[in-house]
């Protein structure tokens, strides 16, 4: 099998790049270079310039934003199938967020004018590219209604299964294990503190809901979590 299909199955995994016209996924698959960002590094960094569309092959990024205070808040987590950097192909402003990658992580980078020459030939296929930000901008209303109406311990379920899950098809699909996240990371994205969530977690571990390792939580029980999360 080449290279190319490689590539080529790993992202058809992704719910998005899967539903693609097959002429649309060779123009991806051609325009694109293969790149390998080391843990630790940054893929983009909040107010750079639009770098275009990027399809994880292996390994993570996280997608985070900057507070006032220089807090990093988790609001994502992209794995293998799934793309970042839809917004700025779309408006064309700089990065709103930055993207980390928290292990070794290879990644299919096209640049935004070949972004454009791809999806801006006709109305159906620029609805293609901007159909998975739409779902992050409904995400979004959900968070912010969350956020005001919900008990903390339901959110917090809520954010486990949103971060283990593709950020553009919630809530369908499994819980993968949360890996290099810490509990740090996860309070700041629910608005609470560290003590507060790792009391929380513990309770989700005694019901038999997740279970907790070093810098990893694994949902055991996702049907039970997510009904938590929705009906407390």
């Amino acid at each position: 099998m080449s290279v190319h299909r490689d590539l080529e199955a790993v992202l058809e995994n992704g719910a998005w790049f899967g539903a693609l016209p097959a002429d649309i996924r060779a123009d991806m698959l051609a325009a694109g270079t293969l790149r390998t960002i080391a843990a630790g590094q940054y893929l983009y960094e909040e107010e750079e310039e639009p770098s275009g569309l990027h399809g994880v092959i292996s390994g993570s990024l996280h997608v985070i934003g900057l507070s006032p205070d220089g807090n990093a808040v988790t609001l994502g987590i992209i794995r293998p199938g799934d793309w970042t950097g839809f917004l700025g192909c779309i408006d064309g402003l700089p990065h709103a967020y930055s993207g980390i990658a928290r292990e070794e992580t290879r990644v299919l980078s096209i640049r935004p004018r070949d972004v454009i020459r791809i999806f801006e030939r006709n109305v159906p296929t620029f609805r293609l590219l901007i159909a998975p930000d739409l779902a992050i901008r409904r995400k979004l209303g959900r968070y912010i209604v969350d956020d005001v109406v919900l008990p903390l311990a339901q959110r917090v379920a809520a954010r486990l299964g949103d971060l283990g899950r593709s950020p553009y098809d919630y809530p369908v699909g499994p819980i993968a294990p949360l890996r290099n996240i810490s509990q740090e990371e996860l309070a700041m994205s629910v608005a609470a503190t560290r003590p507060r969530i790792n009391e929380i977690l513990r309770d989700f571990a005694a019901k038999g809901l997740i279970e907790l390792g070093y810098g990893r939580i694994t949902v055991i029980d996702p049907v039970a979590l997510d009904r938590f999360a929705r009906d407390g």
